[in-house]
Formats: C-alpha cells, sequence, structure tokens
C-alpha cells in the first residue's frame, strides 16, 4: 500500500463534502470502493471533484445496511471519520455512481450543513498524542507478530499466506496498523473505536484484542476439524475392517453379514430405551464375532429375531366412536347390559385423555354365555388387534414369564408370543379360562400373572427369554373363568370382576334367532333354503333338551337339526318342516321331563335352588324317617359345610320339636335319613339350610311339602335365614322348571335390582325366619281313613 504524500494531509481544507458509509469504517492509507446512490451525495463527490485535492470525508453510520431502510439522518453519523482523496470514479447506466477512495488522515466533525443539497461538514484533524511510551509501543508490535505467526502457522485461511512473513518485516506502528487493518474483517463498532484511538498504543492494543479473536476461531476451527477428522477415520477404519470380514467370510463361504446389517437397521428404526439399545446392540456384535455354524450362534439369532420382531411403539389407533361401538357390541351380542356399560365407559375415558390406564377386566360366568367372545367383539368396535390366550391346565410359570436362553428350544412366554403375533403393542388380550391354571414344582402360573395383570408392574414386564422390559400398559387385559373360588385374593384385586349369570327364555330365543340360526345355516349351505325354526320350537327345545345357563347345547342341537335338513335336501331334494310333534325323530327323546322336578305334594321331599359353575339347578331334598336309634344319614356325595347345614337344621328341629308337636321319642327311636339325588354329582354350599330343614320337620311330622315352591337360605341355629349368593341364576333356574313361587332371605332383596324383566312372570316371598318358610310350605297333615 503506497503512503499518501503529506502535503496533501496537510493541505486538507476545513470544509469537506460528506459520505456516508455503510457496514464498513474506512482507515488512513486504506483503498476502499464505495457505492453512492444518494442525490446529494453524488452532488458531493461531483463538488469534491473540482477542487485540485478531490477530498471527501467518509462517515461510518451507526446503523447496518439491514436495519436501514431510508435515507440516513445526520444523527445516525459518527462524529470521528477519515479524509479521504478520490482516486477513481465510474458511472452506472442504472444511476448512481462507483467511486474509488482512499484515506488520508483521521478528522473530527464540529459541524454538518446541508446546503445546495450537498452534505458538508467542518472538521478538525485529529492527531495521535507524543506522550505513548515507546517501549510498551515495541511490546505491543512484538505481541503483535507472534500473533500474525501462530495464525500464519495454523494453516487457515482467515489470512493472506504472506502475512506473517511482510509484517515481521515491519517496524513502524502505523505501517503495521494500516497493514493488519486491511487484512482482518472488524465489527463497525469495534473498528470505529479503533479510529478513534487517542494514540498509537490504544490501537495497537485494539489490534492485537481482534488478532486474538482471530486466532481464538483459528484454534476452535482446527479442534472442530480435527474431531471430524478423528470421527471419519474411526468410520473409515471400521468400514474398512467390515470390508475385510466380509471378504473373509465371503470365501470361507458364510454370507451373514447381510442378515446383521439388516438386524442393525432395525434396530435403528425401533424406538427403544438405551438400556434396550444397549442389550440388542450386544447381542448383534456378538452374533457377529461367533462363527455361523456354532450352537451359540443359533441361540443368538434365535433371539434376536424374537426381540427384533416385536411391535415396539407400533400402536392401532383405537377406534373411540360410541354409536360405532354400540351397533358392533348389539350386533355380536344380545344382552350382557353391564359389560357393554363398561366397554363404553372405557371408551369415553379414552376419548378425554389418551394416555390412561386400560382397565383389566375379568367376566365371570358359567360355560357359553359369551365371554370369550365378547373379547373379539370388544376388539372390532375399537379396531384393534386380537389376542386370545388360554390358560387352562397350564402349570408351568415358564408359559408366562418364558423359558431362559440357557434351555434348549427356550421361548418367550405366551404373552410375549401373542403380542407378536398382534404386530401391535396394544391388542385386546383375552385371557382364557383363568380359574383352571394349575400348579406344581416347576412354578405357580398365576403368581406369575399378578405382574401381568398390574398396570404399575405391566410397563416393564420381565420376559425371562428376552431378558429386557416389555411395555404391557396399552393392552386391554379381559380375562374369563368360570368361578373365582380358586383364585387367589391378590389375583382378584388386580381386576375388575364382572359377573355373567345365565340367559332367560326369552334371551336365549332372541339369541339362537339372531345369531345361532343364521350362523348354523351358513355353515351347511341351507341359506338360501326357506328353513325356518319358529319361536315355539325352540322353547320346547330349551325346556326339554337343553336346560342350561349358555346357549352351547342349543347350538348344538340347532346343528343337528341343520345336517338332517342338508341330508334330506341332497337325498329327496325336498326341505324338512320341523315342529314339535317331529322333533323327537330328529333329536332323539327328550332329556328334561317334568316328573324330574317335584310336583307333587309329598312328605319329606323339598324343591331347593342351587348354584354351580354352570349356573343355577333345582335340586330336590328327600327325608325320610325309619327306626333306629336317633342317627342321622346323610347321602347323595355332599361336603362338609352341607353336612353342618344338615346337623344344624336337625337341631334347630329338635329345639323346637313342641311348636311343630314332634314326640321327643321321634330322636331317640328313629333314624332320620336325608338324601340328596344324583348321587354321582358331589354338593356342596351352606344355602340348603332352609331346604333341608323343611324337608327334615315333613318327615317328622308327616305334614306334606307342597310342591309349587322352591327356596334357598342359609340357617342358623336361632331359625334366621341368611342371605346366600348365586340370586339370578336360581331364579333363572325355577324360571326354567315353571315353579311359580320361590323363597329367598329378606337380606338378598337388593340382590335383585336390575332384574325386573327376569322376575316378571315369577313370585318371590322374601323371609327372615325359617317359621316364615315352613308357614308356606308345610301343608296339613293327611288324615288317616
Amino acid at each position: 500500500m503506497k503512503g499518501i504524500n503529506k502535503s496533501v494531509q496537510e493541505v486538507a481544507p476545513e470544509i469537506l463534502p460528506v459520505i456516508p458509509t455503510m457496514d464498513v469504517v474506512v482507515f488512513p492509507n486504506m483503498i476502499v470502493p464505495l457505492l453512492v446512490l444518494d442525490e446529494r451525495i453524488i452532488k458531493g463527490v461531483d463538488c469534491a471533484l473540482k477542487d485540485e485535492n478531490k477530498m471527501v470525508l467518509l462517515l461510518a453510520s451507526t446503523k447496518s445496511s439491514e436495519d436501514h431502510h431510508g435515507a440516513i439522518g445526520t444523527k445516525d453519523l459518527y462524529n470521528v471519520g477519515t479524509v479521504a482523496s478520490i482516486m477513481r470514479l465510474i458511472k452506472i447506466p442504472e444511476g448512481g455512481i462507483k467511486i474509488l477512495v482512499q484515506g488520508i488522515s483521521r478528522a473530527y466533525v464540529n459541524e454538518i450543513n446541508a446546503e445546495d443539497d450537498i452534505l458538508r461538514a467542518t472538521v478538525k484533524k485529529l492527531n495521535y498524542s507524543d506522550q505513548d511510551n515507546q517501549t510498551e509501543i515495541l511490546a505491543q508490535i512484538k505481541n503483535i507478530k507472534n500473533i500474525a505467526e501462530e495464525i500464519s502457522t495454523s494453516g487457515q485461511t482467515l489470512l493472506s499466506p504472506d502475512f506473517h512473513l511482510i509484517i515481521s518485516k515491519m517496524q513502524d506502528p502505523a505501517k503495521i496498523a494500516d497493514f493488519i487493518l486491511s487484512h482482518i474483517v472488524l465489527e463497525v463498532d469495534e473498528a470505529q473505536a479503533m479510529l478513534e484511538a487517542n494514540s498509537q498504543k490504544e490501537l495497537l492494543e485494539g489490534l492485537y484484542r481482534s488478532l486474538m479473536k482471530e486466532l481464538e476461531v483459528v484454534e476452535v476451527q482446527e479442534r472442530i476439524k480435527n474431531r471430524a477428522r478423528d470421527s471419519m477415520n474411526k468410520s473409515q477404519k471400521e468400514f474398512y475392517l467390515r470390508e475385510q470380514i466380509r471378504a473373509i467370510k465371503e470365501e470361507l463361504g458364510d454370507d451373514d453379514l447381510e442378515e446383521i446389517e439388516k438386524m442393525r437397521i432395525r434396530l435403528a428404526e425401533i424406538p427403544v430405551s438405551e438400556d434396550v439399545y444397549t442389550e440388542i446392540n450386544r447381542q448383534i456384535n456378538r452374533l457377529e464375532k461367533t462363527s455361523p455354524d456354532s450352537m451359540e450362534a443359533s441361540v443368538v439369532r434365535t433371539y434376536l429375531e424374537w426381540v427384533l420382531a416385536l411391535p415396539w411403539g407400533r400402536e392401532t389407533i383405537d377406534n373411540l366412536d360410541i354409536e360405532h361401538a354400540k351397533k358392533v357390541l348389539d350386533e355380536d351380542h344380545h344382552g350382557l347390559k353391564e359389560i357393554k356399560e363398561r366397554i363404553l365407559d372405557f371408551i369415553s375415558i379414552r376419548k378425554l385423555k389418551q394416555d390412561g390406564h386400560a382397565p383389566i377386566i375379568c367376566f365371570v360366568g358359567p360355560p357359553g354365555t359369551g365371554k370369550t367372545s365378547l373379547g373379539k367383539s370388544i376388539a372390532r368396535c375399537l379396531n384393534r388387534e386380537y389376542v386370545r390366550i388360554s390358560l387352562g391346565g397350564v402349570k408351568d410359570e415358564a408359559e408366562i414369564r418364558g423359558h431362559r436362553r440357557t434351555y434348549v428350544g427356550a421361548m418367550p412366554g405366551r404373552f410375549i408370543q401373542g403380542i407378536k403375533k398382534a404386530g401391535s403393542a396394544n391388542p385386546v388380550v383375552i385371557i382364557d379360562e383363568l380359574d383352571k391354571i394349575g400348579a406344581d414344582f416347576r412354578g405357580d402360573p398365576s403368581a406369575a400373572m399378578l405382574e401381568v395383570l398390574d398396570p404399575q408392574q405391566n410397563k416393564t414386564f420381565y420376559d425371562n427369554y428376552l431378558n429386557i422390559p416389555f411395555d404391557l400398559s396399552k393392552c386391554l387385559f379381559i380375562a374369563t373363568a368360570n368361578s373365582l373360588e380358586t383364585l387367589s385374593e391378590p389375583l382378584k384385586d388386580r381386576m375388575e370382576i364382572i359377573q355373567l349369570s345365565g340367559y332367560t327364555l326369552e334371551e336365549k330365543i332372541e339369541i339362537a334367532k339372531r345369531h345361532l340360526t343364521r350362523r348354523v345355516l351358513n355353515e351347511a349351505g341351507l341359506e338360501n333354503h326357506a328353513l325356518s325354526i319358529k319361536d315355539e320350537l325352540l322353547a320346547h327345545i330349551i325346556y326339554n333338551y337343553t336346560r342350561e345357563a349358555g346357549v352351547r347345547e342349543l347350538e348344538r342341537l340347532i346343528k343337528k337339526l341343520a345336517s338332517k335338513a342338508a341330508r334330506t335336501l341332497v337325498e329327496e331334494q325336498r326341505l324338512l318342516h320341523f315342529d314339535t310333534d317331529n322333533l323327537d325323530k330328529y333329536l332323539g327323546p327328550r332329556k328334561f321331563h317334568e316328573d324330574d322336578i317335584q310336583k307333587e305334594h309329598l312328605i319329606g321331599i323339598c324343591n331347593g335352588l342351587a348354584w354351580t359353575s354352570y349356573g343355577g339347578e333345582m335340586i330336590k331334598i328327600e327325608a325320610v324317617v325309619m327306626p333306629g336309634k336317633g342317627k342321622l344319614l346323610l347321602t347323595g356325595q355332599l361336603g362338609n359345610v352341607m353336612k353342618e347345614s344338615a346337623q344344624a337344621a336337625l337341631s334347630y328341629a329338635k329345639a323346637h320339636a313342641k311348636e311343630y308337636n314332634i314326640d321327643p321319642k321321634m330322636f331317640t327311636s328313629f333314624d332320620l335319613h336325608i338324601h340328596v339325588p344324583a348321587g354321582a354329582v358331589p354338593k356342596d354350599g351352606p344355602s340348603a339350610g332352609v331346604t333341608l330343614l323343611s324337608s327334615i320337620l315333613s318327615a317328622l311330622t308327616s305334614r306334606p311339602i307342597c310342591a309349587n315352591y322352591a327356596m334357598t337360605g342359609e340357617l342358623n341355629l336361632q331359625g334366621h335365614v341368611m342371605p346366600i349368593g348365586g340370586v339370578k341364576e336360581k331364579i333363572l333356574a325355577a324360571k326354567r322348571n315353571h315353579v311359580e313361587h320361590i323363597i329367598l332371605p329378606h337380606k338378598n332383596k337388593n340382590d335383585i335390582v336390575g332384574l325386573e324383566e327376569i322376575i316378571k312372570d315369577i313370585d318371590i316371598i322374601w323371609v327372615n325366619h325359617a317359621n316364615e318358610v315352613l308357614n308356606h310350605v308345610l301343608m296339613p297333615a293327611e288324615k288317616k281313613a
């Protein structure tokens, strides 16, 4: 850079045209091109060109070009600028001019005026103070040269390649400052502060700080570049080694690397926690290092196939349309109002809160009442996948939690297998026959179920085979059972239990018309033939051939009729017509007769009501008195509880013998034999207390029992009738057997809430004491001829 002649600096006028600069501060001896578009500035340039020295004042703007949206005001200009000489001027066709200027000296602005549309400033020349310590200046120059050397040796291109070489030969502080300023890029405020420096020492300190910033930037860039280089080198090294391994294995005939690469890609896609990712990746690395022909490789490969095939984070979107759910549930099942209401409640909650816990429900009821098929219907209405897991007869805890991989042929548990089969992390899981889980030396599966059916624990369900946690909390678990007696209390505590009772006659007829008959005819190929089964015929089949709580036997009988119709159609080309008169011909003799239920008023024979896991049943209790020594004989496979009920009933009869005119010798000179028919069927429970008492007193008093009554209720020694269970099932059993009156404990009155449709055709008598029962059922003794 050529220096400015001192004579030129000295003749600089006091009033100069002003050229504002944007985003740049021009220093003395610096040559800078400028673009001028403002007409007033262009006039000022023209005015300066008329002068012999062609001088202007360059003032930097406090606003950047991004902030500038209009003309620059005089208040937006700094007070210290640079006097410059115009070296060249070029006019632009689109308007405006380009000028090349060279800084001459610093100047302070006393006043700025705008006259004749030209911006002029009255200036005062600024010189550096002469009080600078030359030793400090020399030290600062040495520091600047050292930094310049460090920047140059770093190999960065922030400065020109010969920057250090040139500056090392320079000694004049002013020239060093000019040279550095022409090579580095400064912010406007930082550059302006250097321009306004009062001494060379202050200017050199500012330059030193700027070079230090540049050096820091260089060092950071170098560190980033080294890290990137190291990372690339590591990746290239791994790639090179993997390629070598691939080539070696190809020579050996092993081609499992492509499979391993697919596993790595699959692992990168699935959303798993860091711990799970680390474990799976460790197993992949282990497989990669193992010989493909070894037993260990086969075990690890099978494990990885299982883990990567699981639906990590993959869920189906629930259909939360209430009307759709109602339609689907009503289409698939008739009745079952309580269960349908519970499912609709769950859908409503899920619509308001997507991440809530799914309920864990247990359907308890007799066989054939639709517990399992309800699960499939619920899955369909929610648009979820359906998984059915049958636990009947399962005795090994590993069926639930999986086998450890150390065993040959190890597999995950049934729940993980079901989740994989469903392909979704939120299916409807039906746990069938939960009450029939066994236990042996291999563990107790029902205890393992505690983790599966606990919303707080199944978030991290641990399968022994997987060895990593899997989230089961999104699943909707629905368990089914015929009885709760075999379930442990902790297991029952984890589930919401909903009881399913048997169907009434009307419900069975409706189910047969809507579902069973249509399905059976489709299966038999008779859907296009006018084969009809009327309601009267269905009622006849239900009364005389089934007498069950569910509808499975009814469906089998309808299938039998359909098969007879299909055979006749094929052999004789005619369609059968079924009615109550010819039903015996196709279904055989009736299985249940009216004679099975006591209809005559006999001594010692009483109709009782019992509840079993298969629904409600009617039983006959018979009592006879015979000469003996006062013994009580009990037959009919009675359980301990029922034997104690018989003993309590006899004790009550002895205590109240006078009230019923019973001779005390009847208890010492005669034996009492109580028998409950169907001797091959075990019977137990306390609810036969009032029935046993009625039968005993009838035998001891020779008073017949009214056969129009059926009864149930537990009896204590004071004669109070205690509450019992299975009220709905027992009422249905009485209706199936055409009993007109039912005697029930008064404390069970709340159990008939919601059963209005069932009890409308039957008379229920509520009793608190045994005397009330006996007053209804014991008839006057027959007079001897």
